[in-house]
């Protein structure tokens, strides 16, 4: 196995972690948003904006470490 597959590995490894993370943040901005939108007491919601401000670029990025892998590691290691 060469230095670039194991980096490849990496790459998507790394990728698929941060779309895990990315979905955990949305999912948590999705729940935090419907307590809030079923709440009576309007003076105990929170600001729903910073899961899906981490949420969506950690979605992007993650699905293009996963996606652009092959991409990614032709251009570090050139033959």
């Amino acid at each position: 196995m060469k230095s670039s597959d194991i980096f490849g590995i990496v790459v998507r490894s790394v990728g698929l972690i941060v779309v895990i993370y990315s979905f955990w943040e949305i999912l948590g901005g999705v729940d935090n948003f419907l307590e809030n939108l079923l709440a009576s007491n309007s003076e105990d919601t929170t600001f729903t904006f910073p899961y899906f401000l981490f949420g969506v670029p950690a979605f992007v990025f993650g699905a293009m470490c996963f996606f652009l892998a092959d991409w990614i590691v032709k251009t570090t290691y050139r033959e």
